[in-house]
């Protein structure tokens, strides 16, 4: 299998980063959650519109579209699929049925190679089509061939200069092969082409912060804010950058937004008791917020061992132990707890 991280998954998916610990920090945690925001009421009624008429192939691509746009992959699927079935020489149908094939979760290597084939064959009945172009681009990118990816982006671009998604490709592409800077230039270009490309201003904004650029970072999303205000995606951004910045308590209010409208997501109350436990050395609040993020999510490991670690710095080195080895319980191999056990081992 093959991990889909280039175009339309880096479109679709929101990377939500947190906090681990003060002194023993891991890499920044990543978390998943796709927009799913979609168009309801057209889709309604195209749903019962096709359940008496399944054949017809307009529906089924409009639906295909409305799913793709808000990267509801799984109904693009399904859209696509039927589509393609009903009239495999429909290029609109082929080219949705394409673009489906590759953005799942994880693609296999078959599914790219037959994408690229259907828009090799697209292309040859319209070889001056910029999206077509980007598109088979982004099979070649999703199998490293990032050389003949570039190809295909730049002919796009001599087609089109001002085609939105060639940048958005590029950028991911740089970003793969950690050229930041490159890819920080092809997302603003995407953005001064459309400047209310919601998706864009978050990659530019994640990208952003894996550079350590929080303050700029903010203003992006910030910008995503503007155009989606109840977006999870895009106000996390702004609380995480926020707390990154060392504003704290403008940050706790940003999470609390997040609260209102999903309650279970653990990481918002992670971040609140990290503040709460590092910065304004508040101990019962943050016991709470662990305390909530574990209500929410048993398993979150690092939940658990900073509850150890806020007990350790109270001395209450029985309790420390218990939560060090749950976390330990949970993940082996979870080194800040390994160190921590050790450590506490230590003093008796």
């Amino acid at each position: 299998m093959i991990k889909n991280r280039f175009l339309y998954t880096i479109l679709g998916f929101g990377l939500l980063f947190s906090c681990t610990s003060e002194n023993k920090t891991d890499d920044d945690q990543f978390f998943v959650k796709e927009e799913v925001n979609i168009e309801k009421d057209e889709l309604a009624q195209i749903s019962d519109s096709l359940e008496k008429n399944p054949e017809n192939i307009n529906l089924w691509i409009r639906q295909g579209e409305i799913c793709k746009e808000n990267m509801n992959f799984s109904c693009a699927l399904n859209a696509g699929a039927k589509a393609f079935r009903i009239d495999s020489t429909n290029i609109k149908a082929r080219q949705l049925y394409a673009w489906t094939l590759i953005n799942k979760p994880e693609t296999p290597r078959s599914d790219i190679e037959r994408a690229k084939r259907h828009y090799q064959y697209i292309l040859s009945l319209k070889p001056k089509d910029p999206q077509t172009l980007v598109e088979l681009a982004n099979t070649y990118s999703l199998t490293g061939d990032f050389k003949t990816a570039i190809k295909y982006i730049n002919d796009a671009l001599r087609m089109d200069e001002r085609y939105r998604d060639a940048y958005v490709l590029k950028g991911s592409i740089y970003k793969t092969l950690e050229k930041n800077d490159l890819a920080v230039s092809s997302y603003q270009t995407a953005l001064q082409i459309d400047p209310e490309f919601f998706i864009g201003h978050l990659n530019t904004g994640w990208l952003l912060t894996s550079m350590g650029k929080h303050k700029l970072a903010l203003q992006y999303y910030q910008n995503a804010v503007d155009l989606k205000p109840e977006n999870l995606n895009a106000i996390y951004g702004v609380a995480k950058s926020l707390q990154d910045l060392g504003e704290y308590d403008n940050a706790l209010k940003e999470y609390r937004k997040i609260e209102k409208f999903e309650p279970d997501f653990y990481i918002t109350y992670f971040n609140q008791a990290y503040i709460k436990h590092y910065y304004q050395k508040e101990l019962d609040s943050a016991a709470y917020y662990y305390d909530k993020a574990l209500d929410v999510n048993p398993q979150y490991t690092p939940a658990w061992f900073q509850m150890g670690e806020l007990y350790y710095e109270q001395d209450r080195f029985p309790e420390a132990g218990r939560y060090y080895a749950e976390a330990l319980k949970i993940d082996k191999n979870f080194i800040p707890a390994k160190e921590a056990a050790e450590k506490l081992r230590k003093k008796y």
